[in-house]
């Protein structure tokens, strides 16, 4: 799953620039084992201790085309989010995309209108309309639910 989220992103950042922006997300850790352990499990203890290496797996897991994860020390973090509580180790950072949904589907919506769809909003799709054949779908039957048309 996560393989194909990050197909997803390289897409979207390669193919559709202007919908989608990478925002870093900070994790901050307190203590160099956690307790108790995340989940009951003993290995998910020593996530602090391991996490550069994880997020380095994760970056490559994308290909490497999200900008880089790095860790961001106590005295940055702190600068940066002062809100953090005291006793604080170290910050992960790492980067996911980020899209606006509405723009996304808008453009997809236009792109379909520009190739000769119908574009409705406010209709509910009721029944499928198939070819002779019944093997292929050729529309739709729907009901517009502001006028019940």
């Amino acid at each position: 799953m996560v393989l194909h989220c990050h197909e997803e992103r390289r897409f979207m950042t390669q193919r559709q620039r202007h919908l989608v922006y990478w925002l870093p997300i900070a994790v901050p850790f307190e203590s160099w084992i956690k307790k108790p352990a995340p989940f009951g499990q003993p290995l998910f203890a020593l996530f602090p201790l391991f996490a550069p290496f994880v997020f380095k797996f994760y970056d490559a897991m994308s290909g490497f085309s999200c900008p880089p994860s790095y860790i961001m020390t106590k005295d940055m973090a702190r600068t940066k989010f002062p809100q953090l509580v005291d006793g604080l180790k170290y910050s992960m950072v790492f980067y996911e995309g980020h899209h606006n949904d509405a723009r996304t589907n808008l453009a997809i919506a236009l792109t379909a209108a520009q190739k000769g769809a119908h574009v409705a909003n406010y209709i509910e799709m009721v029944d499928l309309i198939h070819d002779d054949y019944g093997h292929k779908v050729v529309g739709a039957t729907c009901i517009d639910r502001l006028s019940g048309d």
